[in-house]
C-alpha cells in the first residue's frame, strides 16, 4: 500500500511539476543541433529530445508593408529604447539617381527570417516531461 502511494504521489508531482528554466548555450548549430545546460556543462543535449521556438528557426511569413516619409518615432511610447527617422533610398543602376520613396504599400509580400540558432548562442531552455524533452523558448541577452 505504501509502494502504491509514494507511486501515485510521484506521478501527481511529475503531473503538475512546476516547470524548469535553464541556461544553455549551443554548441553545434542546426541542422545537428545540440546544446548544453550551464548548470551541467559535462552532457550534450541532441536535436532528438529538444524542441525549438519558430521564431529561432529559419521561417516564412506573410507581411504587408507600409511605408510613410518623413515619419518620426517617438522614444518608448512607439518604436522602443529609442526615437527613430523613416528613411528610404532607392538606386537605378546605369541612370540619375532616385529620389527616396514618399509613401510605399505591398500587400502580402513573403519574408524569410534567416537567424537560426548559432554555434555560442546563449538560450533558455525549459525542461519538459521530466527532462526527456527540452524546449528553447528564446537566446538570452543581457545589458550591459
Amino acid at each position: 500500500m505504501l509502494d502504491i502511494m509514494k507511486r501515485a504521489a510521484l506521478k501527481g508531482m511529475l503531473a503538475s511539476g512546476p516547470v524548469e528554466l535553464m541556461e544553455a548555450v549551443v554548441t553545434q548549430a542546426p541542422p545537428d543541433l545540440k546544446i548544453v545546460l550551464k548548470s551541467d556543462s559535462k552532457l550534450p543535449i541532441p536535436k532528438e529530445i529538444i524542441i525549438v521556438a519558430e521564431h529561432l528557426t529559419r521561417h516564412t511569413r506573410i507581411v504587408s508593408l507600409n511605408y510613410e516619409y518623413p515619419k518620426s518615432w517617438e522614444k518608448i511610447s512607439d518604436i522602443g529604447d529609442e526615437a527613430k527617422e523613416t528613411i528610404s533610398s532607392r538606386t537605378n543602376i546605369g541612370s540619375a539617381p532616385s529620389v527616396p520613396y514618399e509613401q510605399y504599400e505591398m500587400k502580402y509580400a513573403r519574408i524569410t527570417f534567416e537567424d537560426v540558432l548559432k554555434e555560442g548562442d546563449e538560450v533558455l531552455v525549459t525542461s519538459l516531461q521530466g527532462g526527456q524533452i527540452y524546449y528553447i523558448a528564446d537566446r538570452v541577452t543581457r545589458y550591459e
